[in-house]
């Protein structure tokens, strides 16, 4: 099903529990419309041209559920480059705080992605995440560059392996609003990157996936599609995100709707 007008984003919101439904990224902006007397302005980089960056589009319609849902905790996990990073804290309020978590320098452990070709990026799953993680040890988020003083005060950058992440240890429990999952791309990292993401948000939030529908890392869309069988998920079209509201920002939405 397609959703394209704000009221029936407000009827499946209200009347479905489960299953995955396409929404036309003009019902978001279109939520904007409604709810701010003013044009609401939108802060980003150009995305890098490489493998592995979220579009423009994506990061608008990423802005917009920011925008729509105003967290003052954002959990990232993949931070990659750091651009989706550097639009969080660009978009987010000045007490808003931005975690985000990456394996860091493996290089050594990935030398071999340095070799693959772009063809093989392309059709190869588990090459394509060991060239992500090879480039990100390389080169480091090096979107944050440019951060401001300000905004590198709200962040706090993760080194390790998500999955090894305790959530109630670091204090995350039921406390973060918006998570972002974009670490690992294979079944087990993204079941336990979600798990852990709900556990973060509680009865309240928003959990956005990157790389649903993607054509290459089909684990993650294999994954939503089972976890839609319990949860109702909305797929921005012609994007790879996907979104999860629970609770409170259900009813934000709806308000706006």
């Amino acid at each position: 099903m397609l959703i394209d007008t704000t009221a029936a984003l407000m009827r499946t919101l209200m009347t479905n529990s489960k299953g995955v439904f396409k929404l036309k990224p003009r019902v978001l902006f279109n939520l904007i419309e409604n709810n701010f007397e003013h044009p609401v302005d939108m802060q980003c980089q150009i995305p890098s041209s490489g493998i592995g960056s979220i579009t423009l589009l994506e990061g608008a319609a990423l802005i917009t559920a920011l925008q729509l849902t105003r967290p003052q905790q954002v959990f990232e996990f993949g931070t990659f480059l750091g651009y989706s990073t550097a639009l969080l804290l660009r978009n987010t309020g000045e007490s808003c705080h931005i975690t985000s978590i990456d394996l860091g320098d493996n290089s050594d452990q990935y030398s071999d992605a340095a070799r693959y070709s772009d063809a093989e990026l392309r059709i190869d799953d588990k090459k394509n995440d060991d060239y992500l993680r090879f480039t990100q040890s390389i080169q480091g988020p090096r979107y944050l560059i440019s951060i401001t003083p300000q905004q590198q005060g709200r962040l706090t950058l993760l080194r390790g392996d998500s999955t090894h992440l305790n959530v109630a240890a670091a204090g995350l429990s039921d406390v973060v609003d918006f998570v972002f999952v974009d670490g690992g791309h294979d079944s087990s990292t993204i079941a336990s990157d979600t798990r852990k993401a709900l556990e973060m948000i509680g009865a309240n939030g928003v959990v956005a996936w990157h790389d649903y529908d993607s054509k290459i890392h089909s684990d993650v869309t294999d994954f939503i599609g089972a976890f839609s069988q319990d949860h109702l998920i909305f797929h921005v079209e012609n994007t790879m995100l996907a979104f999860l509201f629970k609770g409170k920002c259900v009813e934000h939405l709806t308000s706006k709707a």
